[in-house]
């Protein structure tokens, strides 16, 4: 049996967030709870899932996870894919709802099988951490890249990784920066990371210190701790850089 390797799983707020301030930022657009709730009940699936999603962040609303766990489910057995996503994480996290990963792991499959991106990166995760399904990594690697090709950072950086680990793929460094620049350039800062860890071991790329210093900074503006650790071995190494003469190797290369 493979061992699940440990990433962290994006929960939907920001997609949520997005969602609700799409709503906000129409002039012509005012929150009546009493005649949403009545839609919602008729069976308006538009009002189900906004309710949804303003109990979920407590967006114009008492926050309540029950009641969006309520609503997210009407809206699931309607057909939304947001709703079965959001309402995956409530299970796997028993938020709002008994925790339940079996059933986290059947409604992000419901939901990735819909094109839903952020179902489809959820799910590659479950399958490597072994959350509801068994540990299965080239399974993983098929979701992971269809959200990737989708432009969804995160499934992007965790593909690279993937593909740096040898898990569902053949080991290839080059591939795995491929994917990892991918999400970095979206601004993704495990992907900003991860590529400075690339530069600084030479792993894919040509190893390059000042590059490494680059996208790790970017990572420590947006506060991703590991980067914090990084950041002391690059400045290191850039300070031995500097007091080493000319036409020495100045890097010791980490394969």
């Amino acid at each position: 049996m493979k061992k699940p390797r440990k990433v962290n799983l994006i929960v939907p707020r920001l997609g949520v967030a997005a969602f609700l301030l799409g709503l906000l930022a129409s002039s012509a657009y005012s929150f009546d709870k009493e005649k949403t709730e009545e839609s919602a009940t008729r069976g308006d699936l538009a009002a189900q899932l906004e309710l949804a999603q303003r109990y979920h962040v407590g967006e114009g609303i008492h926050q309540s996870s029950p009641q969006a766990a309520f609503w997210y489910t009407k809206a699931a057995d309607q057909g939304s894919a947001q709703a079965m996503c959001n309402l995956g994480v409530f299970y796997l996290q028993g938020d709002g709802v008994p925790q339940d990963e079996k059933k986290a792991a059947l409604l992000m499959r419901r939901a990735a099988k819909l094109g839903h991106i952020q179902a489809q990166y959820n799910l590659g995760i479950y399958l490597i951490r072994g959350q509801g399904v068994s540990v299965d990594y080239a399974e993983a690697v098929a979701w992971l890249q269809k959200s990737a090709d989708q432009g969804y950072a995160p499934a992007q950086c965790d593909l690279g990784i993937c593909h740096e680990n040898g898990e569902g793929v053949r080991q290839n460094f080059k591939e795995a920066a491929k994917w990892v620049r991918k999400s970095a350039e979206a601004g993704w800062p495990m992907g900003q990371y991860q590529m400075a860890f690339y530069y600084y071991h030479g792993a894919g790329v040509a190893q390059d210190m000042q590059k490494a210093a680059e996208w790790n900074q970017k990572a420590l503006e947006q506060g991703y701790p590991p980067a914090i650790g990084l950041q002391k071995a690059i400045q290191y190494e850039l300070a031995r850089a500097k007091k080493t003469p000319a036409g020495v190797v100045r890097y010791k290369r980490n394969p």
